[in-house]
């Protein structure tokens, strides 16, 4: 059993909306991030360096870090709302041709 998809304008709209909404609030849990600071609150041991280091590259390192999987989120959910802004033009513009020939040339 296969579903089909359908979609208005005003639907692919209301979804690009909702990926706004979410990508606004990933941003600012990404810049609340960003501002973490866990400088100083293990003490100057060696375990309590280590323990510094670890939690800041948890929230602002490489690959795997809070903010970088922010800022994967960000950018999958940026291309989603860019493909319900397309769907959207996409619907629009093949109503418009469609509309365009019957009436150049009837129904057929």
């Amino acid at each position: 059993m296969t579903a089909e998809l359908e979609t208005t304008p005003e639907q692919a709209a209301r979804c690009a909306s909702a990926c706004d909404d979410y990508i606004d609030g990933l941003t600012s849990v990404a810049h609340l991030a960003s501002s973490m600071n866990v400088r100083g609150g293990f003490g100057t041991l060696p375990s309590g360096l280590a323990l510094e280091r670890k939690y800041s590259d948890l929230t602002h390192g490489p690959e795997g870090s809070l903010s970088s999987l922010l800022a994967a989120h960000i950018n999958a959910v940026t291309k989603l709302r860019e493909a319900f802004l397309e769907t959207g033009r996409g619907y629009q513009e093949t109503e418009d041709d469609s509309t365009s020939r019957i009436a150049n040339t009837g129904p057929r």
